[in-house]
């Protein structure tokens, strides 16, 4: 069938196929005749009214009989805001707790932003005990502790107030607890759609337009609201639930605390959404049978159906790496106001991670799976490794920007570890390094850059010794290493060409054509003469590339040297 639109653009439709045009949702108000049949509701523009609390109650209520959901009271983090029993007091505490000190306390996701903070410091501390001035905080704050009293919870736990900022001792405890803190929150209230702690949880929101419609079904009638649907989120779901729009969204540190937390309340940009371990609602009527990346879910089902032990566990380690990997992916496209805190950030999913893995991390990567860790490779323009050391150059944490670990193949492993030494900063065994060294034995290989082209449209390459070029696709880690090769017209700069570049190959993947590049490895560069290396790229080769330098040389022998 063809059509033509009203702009007079042509089109056609082939049978068998369909095409999201519209999508629209339907909402009745509270106390309508259909309210059991349409869950939907009107989105309250002010988030602060009680219509608007009354949701959060119902939400919570319903998700407390979830048998993955229902929460427990659980030991309280080591400093909390107590806000008191009585709703609008003016003034709040700090309460240090005991060791056994047991409770419910709810958790803020937030954005600080360039805003000043109100915080506490080794100074201060005494001060935030005895009282707090609820006026004298970030609207984002008040907000929080309002919404906290309404729930009948206690304690709020908030970074900025219940960490000493400024005490780097104390600063490294207490961010090596960001798994038990937001783990076990009765609930996490994320400020989505806030840039920083001044803009508030109850701001209001654009108001979307319905259209008036009499309905009826059997025996009841009333009237409902129609309104339109994002194209987008209805045709990829996953939208909704990753909130990609959202600032919270891109900050670093929220990542942790969003797969931490076993239940978030967003104020989103739309509306507010509820996301547990069973569900991820909206006002508005969404309800999807998913939520985001959780260390909370069930084991995975192929699990149970295997035949042994050691068959179980397998599909266990190997489900629970690819969801590392995934997260790993999520939080490089995140940013983080202290470049150093890129390991420390992700702390409390490593943390969870080791312990179910029952394996050792190195900086960001796995000792039983460190081969194909080291294989992680850039997927955009645009990724710096930061100036001050924060992380060896095998792994991802020394480069700021997008990156995509594992190995998505079936695989054949080439090299052979033996021996990896991590040096800690502090007391935190997931957080910042001061060095790591992996001693690797692999196939290496001398590289050579090649430039070819105009000096407008020059690309560069690299190649062995004896192959041709093109058989070798190569992405460097690092931004800096491409502008330094374009500094010099013409030609390849002198600095660049001094450096012994090599590949280390790691992986084959066996099910793979020639032409289809099967040998994985890295580029790395010699230091100062010494057989040690750091990381500057991924590579991916062809068996006729390497076979061509191997050319009259008989098998190709393995190098043990030092990756730093």
């Amino acid at each position: 069938m063809t059509f033509t639109d009203e702009l007079g653009f042509k089109g056609e439709v082939r049978r068998g196929e369909a095409r999201l045009v519209a999508a629209i949702g339907l909402c009745v108000k509270d106390g309508n005749p259909l309210e059991g049949i349409i869950r939907g509701r009107p989105i309250e523009k002010q988030r602060g009214t009680p219509i608007a609390l009354g949701r959060v109650c119902n939400w919570l209520k319903d998700c407390d009989k979830h048998s993955h959901c229902s929460p427990t009271e659980t030991f309280l983090p080591t400093r909390v805001i107590d806000v008191g029993d009585e709703f609008n007091s003016p003034y709040v505490k700090l309460r240090e707790t005991q060791k056994y000190d047991a409770g419910r306390y709810v958790a803020l996701s937030y954005c600080w932003g360039n805003v000043p903070q109100f915080t506490t410091t080794k100074s201060t501390l005494q001060d935030r005990k005895d009282s707090i001035m609820v006026s004298n905080l970030p609207k984002t704050h008040q907000d929080a502790i309002q919404i906290t009293q309404r729930l009948r919870v206690r304690y709020l736990w908030i970074d900025s107030i219940c960490i000493c900022q400024g005490d780097k001792e104390d600063w490294e405890r207490e961010s090596a607890k960001m798994l038990s803190v937001y783990a076990n929150s009765y609930l996490t209230i994320a400020a989505s759609n806030g840039t920083d702690s001044s803009e508030g949880l109850f701001s209001e929101i654009p108001t979307r337009k319905y259209v008036q419609i009499d309905l009826v079904f059997g025996d009841l009638q009333g009237q409902v609201l129609a309104f339109s649907l994002p194209l987008r989120e209805e045709a990829f779901s996953t939208d909704y639930i990753t909130l990609p729009k959202e600032p919270l969204s891109g900050r670093g540190w929220t990542l942790q605390e969003r797969v931490l937390s076993h239940r978030t309340l967003h104020y989103s940009n739309q509306q507010m959404l509820f996301e547990c371990n069973e569900a991820f609602l909206g006002e508005d009527g969404l309800f999807l049978r998913a939520r985001f990346e959780t260390v909370h879910q069930k084991r995975n089902e192929r699990e149970a159906t295997a035949i042994d032990q050691e068959s179980k566990h397998s599909i266990y380690k190997d489900a629970l790496l690819k969801s590392w990997y995934r997260l790993v992916q999520l939080y490089g496209k995140r940013h983080l106001s202290i470049p150093s805190d890129k390991l420390p950030a992700i702390s409390g999913l490593a943390s969870i991670f080791a312990e179910r893995l029952d394996d050792q991390y190195l900086a960001g990567l796995w000792r039983s799976d460190l081969v194909v860790g080291l294989c992680w490779q850039g997927l955009k323009y645009g990724r710096r490794r930061v100036r001050e050391y924060r992380a060896p150059s095998w792994s991802w944490a020394s480069v700021d920007g997008d990156v995509s670990p594992g190995i998505p193949y079936t695989y054949k492993i080439l090299a052979k570890i033996m021996d990896v030494e991590v040096t800690l900063k502090g007391a935190n065994p997931y957080g910042e390094v001061l060095e790591g060294k992996i001693k690797i034995c692999a196939p290496m290989k001398r590289l050579y850059l090649t430039r070819r082209g105009s000096t407008q449209q020059a690309e560069f390459e690299l190649r062995t010794k004896n192959a041709q070029t093109g058989r070798i696709s190569c992405c460097f880690d690092s931004i800096e290493f491409t502008e330094d090769l374009f500094k010099e017209a013409g030609g390849i700069p002198e600095n660049i060409r001094a450096r012994e570049l090599f590949a280390l190959l790691l992986i084959e993947t066996p099910g793979f054509s020639d032409g289809q590049l099967p040998f994985w490895g890295l580029v790395i560069e010699r230091i100062q003469e010494k057989e040690e290396y750091q990381r500057v790229g991924n590579i991916r080769t062809s068996r006729k590339a390497l076979r061509e330098e191997l050319k009259g040389k008989g098998q190709d022998q393995a190098r043990l040297i030092t990756l730093i």
